[in-house]
C-alpha cells in the first residue's frame, strides 16, 4: 500500500488546515482543523477494510476528541470524517462507499478508493478544499449581454429583440413574451 498519509497533509495545509497525525486504535488518522472546519482522514489497506471499519473508527475518534468537540461551539456542524484507500472498489464497494458518504449521522463523510496518485487524492477531498479556480465572467469571449440574447432567443423568439432594448416598454416585452413564436 502507498502511503498518503503525508501527501493528504500537504494537500490539507495548502488548503489552510492545520493537522497532525494520531493513532486510534492503531489506525493512524490525520486530523485536519481550520476556522470553520475540523474532522480526521484515514487511509485504508483496500475497500473491504475500509466499509468493515469505517463506523469502527469514527466513533473511536468521536470518543477520543470529545472534550475539544465540546469546546468547539458553532463548529461541531461541520466535522469531517473521511475514508479513502489506495484500491479500487467494486461496483457493489462502489454503491457502499456512496452509502457512508449519504449517512449525516454524527459527522459529515467523504469515502473513496483508487487513490493512485496527487490528482485522485484532491479529487477525493475537494468537499473540503476551496475552489479550485475562479470564473472570469468579464473577458472579451465571455459577453454576458450576448449569451443572454441567445438565451432569449431560444426561450422567446418573438420577445428576442426586444427584451434587452430599453425604448421598448416593460408591458410591451410580457405581451411578446406571451406571444406564439
Amino acid at each position: 500500500m502507498t502511503d498518503f498519509t503525508s501527501p493528504l497533509q500537504v494537500v490539507l495545509q495548502e488548503a489552510g488546515y492545520q493537522t497532525w497525525v494520531v493513532s486510534v486504535s492503531g489506525i493512524e488518522t490525520v486530523c485536519f482543523e481550520d476556522d470553520a472546519v475540523m474532522g480526521f482522514a484515514c487511509i485504508f489497506e483496500d475497500a473491504a477494510t475500509l466499509l468493515a471499519h469505517w463506523c469502527e473508527v469514527e466513533t473511536m475518534w468521536l470518543k477520543k476528541h470529545a472534550p475539544s468537540l465540546h469546546k468547539a461551539g458553532e463548529k461541531t456542524w461541520n466535522v469531517y470524517s473521511v475514508f479513502l484507500c489506495t484500491s479500487s472498489a467494486d461496483p457493489i464497494q462502489m454503491r457502499e462507499l456512496r452509502a457512508i458518504e449519504e449517512d449525516l449521522e454524527r459527522t459529515r463523510k467523504i469515502a473513496s478508493c483508487a487513490l493512485n496518485n496527487r490528482t485522485a487524492l484532491i479529487a477525493a477531498v475537494l468537499p473540503l478544499l476551496p475552489l479550485q479556480s475562479q470564473p472570469i465572467l468579464d473577458s472579451e469571449d465571455f459577453d454576458l449581454t450576448q449569451r443572454l440574447r441567445r438565451r432569449i432567443a431560444t426561450i422567446a423568439p418573438a420577445a428576442a429583440g426586444a427584451a434587452l432594448d430599453f425604448g421598448v416598454s416593460p408591458n410591451e416585452v410580457v405581451r411578446l413574451l406571451g406571444a406564439e413564436p
